[in-house]
């Protein structure tokens, strides 16, 4: 009784981190989307954090079919 009751707090916590987390993302958007007023430094930066998010996301999306390619290009 006393696991289920831990696996219990467990999930509830996971649930508060992630809340936590979508909270954090909706004030991203509205900072991103001018909705929200702060210094326009800080929208600008935002945005480049973004966007060097995205273009490392397709870095690694490139380098890893090009691995792939390689992988199975090679005979065996």
């Amino acid at each position: 009784m006393l696991a289920g009751a831990h696996l219990l707090e467990c999930v509830h916590d996971l649930m508060m981190i992630l809340v936590w987390l979508i909270d954090i993302l909706v004030i991203g958007v509205k900072v991103l989307g001018g909705r929200m007023k702060v210094n326009p430094f800080l929208r600008y930066g935002l945005w480049l954090a973004v966007l060097s998010v995205v273009a490392a996301g397709v870095a690694v999306v490139g380098y890893g079919l090009v691995e792939l390619r390689h992988f199975l290009g090679e005979p065996a």
